[in-house]
């Protein structure tokens, strides 16, 4: 694997957990403590779009992985 392989995964994998632990650590809790009904939506929908974005990946991974 090149160096330039290796660096794209890391900085992708790196970039991922960022989000992920932003999204689920520091907005969605704001968005339950403030109650409001779009809040709750709104944290809602981010985390399916989470959700759907992380199925997405690893459907992709795997199929790209398959020789």
């Amino acid at each position: 694997m090149s160096a330039k392989k290796l660096f794209e995964i890391l900085v992708g994998t790196l970039a991922y957990l960022l989000i992920t632990l932003l999204w689920f650590f520091c907005a969605v809790p704001g968005m339950w403590e403030s109650g409001t009904e779009a809040a709750l939506i709104a944290a809602f929908a981010g985390s399916m779009l989470w959700l759907t974005g992380t199925s997405s990946g690893i459907v992709y991974i795997i199929q790209r992985a398959r020789p």
